[in-house]
């Protein structure tokens, strides 16, 4: 028995020295975070829209709590680590999450984990620097991405999201229009605007940019904008920040090297987002981007950044699919087959279409792309995740 005891006591004193040392990391990490000049263009409280179901979702939260004059209203707004920095109308702190996090219910979206644009409930005790997030609110929307394989999960790289600047760069070979199309299909699966922005434009002649400016327009239709930029000559900068009117959020998306970063610096007007050159052969970039970061547009709104995404898989965007090719699917509804794949089947209304001039033949194929894409992509998964 005396045993026994003795090696119970020195597990506890294992146990708190793995805490005190956790404890310490923890600290090391906070303390090294950026602050100061690094957060100058980090958007407050005010730059940020609250809607009325979050305002009543916080309330109800607030007077439920335990300690309901702790509890704020607050926007995250940077991630760095996992450590969020969240803003409130009172103050911006950084914070960590409550332990009820680590008990996720997806199905009752419960425990889900604040993602930069989140309106939260977090409380903020007297004498204290640091918060604890205790409760995501709910969202207007998500841009989600699939990350992993046959047993992979929905990530969300921002909340609450108005427009998608879907980045792409000119100048070093025709622009990847599956690239766009995906990027597309994400936006308005999560319900938000879309404008294609092509940088670089100083890197093309004339015919060049003609050129790719058709295909693009081509892909895109008449549905989503494209605006043409060069941040080393200030063009297009002006266009961009227009679709970023005060009250609203976007989200900046790209894979690296296709000048994300430069265009927001850009667009604030000064260097503040670090910036780094790509390779000249096939101009992919450094992850330059390493936290997911919100900044405030001088006399505009606010834009969400991201590491650059080499990958955009589609596993379950339908409704962005049907979203961005809607002539196809009203074509498909004259098909003979109802699981009409529109390649080679008799009685096929989506190619008739085609033959007709009634359908684009650049739309169309990005479309059949990405339908195979996800169907392929759907019978790869486990049997038991859930979309």
């Amino acid at each position: 028995m005396a045993k026994k005891a003795r090696k119970k006591t020195g597990s506890r004193a294992g146990a708190r020295r793995r805490a005190g040392a956790d404890a310490a990391l923890d600290a090391a990490a906070i303390a090294s975070l950026p602050s100061g000049a690094a957060l100058a263009d980090a958007p407050s409280f005010d730059d940020l829209r609250v809607d009325d179901a979050q305002r009543a979702a916080f309330e109800a939260f607030r007077v439920g709590s335990e300690a309901p004059d702790e509890m704020h209203l607050g926007f995250v707004i940077r991630l760095d680590r996992g450590f969020p920095l969240v803003t409130t109308a009172e103050a911006t702190f950084r914070a960590e999450h409550a332990v009820g996090f680590a008990k996720r219910d997806r199905e009752r979206d419960e425990g889900l984990l604040p993602a930069i644009g989140d309106a939260v409930a977090v409380r903020l005790a007297p004498g204290h620097d640091m918060g604890v997030i205790e409760r995501v609110l709910p969202r207007r929307n998500a841009f989600e991405r699939w990350r992993g394989k046959n047993r992979g999960e929905r990530q969300v790289l921002c909340a609450n999201v108005d427009r998608v600047l879907v980045v792409a760069a000119l100048g070093a070979g025709e622009v990847l229009l599956d690239r766009i199309a995906r990027s597309l299909v994400l936006a308005a699966d999560c319900g938000a605007a879309a404008t294609v922005v092509l940088t670089k434009a100083d890197r093309c002649t004339p015919d060049e940019l003609e050129h790719e400016l058709g295909r693009v327009r081509r892909l895109v239709g008449s549905g989503v904008d494209v605006v043409v930029t060069s941040s080393a000559e200030g063009e297009g900068v002006d266009a961009v920040r227009e679709r970023v009117p005060a009250g609203t959020c976007a989200m900046i998306l790209g894979e690296s090297g296709a000048g994300k970063s430069t265009l927001l610096n850009a667009l604030l007007g000064h260097e503040v987002l670090a910036t780094s050159a790509v390779r000249e052969r096939d101009d992919a970039g450094r992850h330059t981007t390493v936290a997911r970061v919100m900044v405030s547009l001088p006399g505009g709104g606010v834009v969400a950044d991201a590491p650059g995404l080499r990958s955009l898989p589609l596993v379950g965007h339908e409704r962005g699919l049907a979203r961005v090719f809607p002539e196809v699917v009203e074509a498909a509804h004259g098909c003979r087959f109802n699981d009409c794949t529109h390649t080679h089947e008799p009685g096929c209304a989506v190619r008739e279409a085609e033959a007709a001039g009634e359908l684009d033949s650049v739309r169309l194929e990005a479309c059949l792309t990405l339908a195979r894409a996800m169907r392929v992509s759907a019978q790869s998964l486990d049997p038991d995740v859930k979309l």
